[in-house]
């Protein structure tokens, strides 16, 4: 008796351990198995209960069992892979391991918008709306001069007017960070003259900044006219591209914008200006120069006086003197 007893049990403990090998082995299986998973866009994971996200297996077909899949879903949280909330690129055909294992660690897709130095207010707005993965809509239209050029990272869910926030910020920061360390130089009466007069270096040069900055300031001092074309450019198109070379006809426009006509800067900054071109009006060359003319790659001759500015244009353009300009 005493042997059938043992018998039994041992059988009975035998069975059972070997029950319990095929359940662990069945939800391995079930864990590691290639799922049917097309990756046509990212997973959204909107909720974290166990209920929602293995629904959202299941609709994605990660998995084929709602109520294995939950079991599968609890289990894991026991070994610490609990769900984040995000948006998530799983690969072909991952397995719900694999899914789960991913969704659990945070490292949710980032996507990057770039404001180029030099765009106006139009043209950003065009780039938001063109990013798909921003949501919403633009509330609040940003001040021309507002936003600091830059690459913005973001991940779901921002939205448009969120980037336009950030942006607002980073130019807030940083030109209140260096307006305080402005060189003597630098005889703007406040950080919007800065601004503006940064967005029509921004347009004018890539490389001779600090010179150019120079003679502007030096034009304002003496109460001379900018005559800066990037102005007459905005005031024609407002922030749009002119799509055209500019006609002397056009310096004759009559807008608030025009340097060519009015004195001073303009009402408002023609652009988004970057960081080198708001350094380089904060901390200008100090010159005697008036004048300037584009040779090419970036590069320009510079004189003190209007006549060895018009020698410099007939030089430059093979043309007699009298008619440089």
């Amino acid at each position: 008796m005493k042997n059938d007893y043992k018998s039994k049990i041992i059988y009975f403990s035998a069975g059972f351990w070997i029950m319990i090998l095929l359940v662990a082995l069945f939800f391995i299986y079930c864990l590691h198995r290639k799922s049917i998973y097309m990756p046509k866009q990212n997973i959204i994971v909107k909720y974290t209960d166990d209920n929602s996200f293995s629904q959202l297996l299941i609709e994605q077909k990660i998995s084929n069992n709602f109520i294995i899949t939950k079991l599968l879903v609890k289990i894991m949280k026991l070994f610490k892979y609990c769900i984040k909330f995000g948006e998530y690129s799983l690969p072909h055909r991952t397995s719900l391991f694999e899914a789960i294992k991913i969704i659990s660690s945070g490292k949710v897709v980032i996507y990057k918008i770039t404001i180029p130095e030099g765009f106006s207010i139009i043209q950003v707005m065009r780039r938001l709306q063109k990013h798909e993965n921003l949501l919403g809509e633009i509330e609040q239209t940003p001040l021309e001069g507002s936003l600091l050029p830059d690459t913005y990272c973001y991940k779901y869910p921002t939205k448009k007017q969120d980037i336009i926030f950030r942006a607002q910020k980073a130019m807030q920061k940083f030109i209140l960070q260096e307006w305080p360390k402005r060189s003597p130089t630098c005889t703007l009466k406040n950080i919007n003259d800065a601004i503006t007069l940064a967005s029509i270096i921004e347009k004018e040069t890539s490389i001779e900044r600090e010179m150019i900055a120079g003679v502007y300031l030096h034009r304002l001092k003496i109460n001379m006219k900018l005559q800066s074309c990037p102005t007459v450019i905005y005031a024609i198109r407002k922030g749009e591209k002119l799509g055209r070379k500019l006609k002397y006809s056009d310096l004759t426009v009559n807008d608030p914008y025009n340097t060519y006509i009015h004195y001073g800067l303009p009402p408002t900054p023609i652009n988004n200006p970057g960081r080198e071109s708001i350094i380089a009006v904060l901390h200008p060359q100090e010159t005697e120069n008036l004048f300037f003319v584009f040779i090419g790659e970036g590069k320009h001759i510079f004189s003190k006086t209007y006549e060895e500015h018009k020698r410099n244009i007939a030089e430059i353009r093979n043309i007699d003197v009298s008619k440089a300009l």
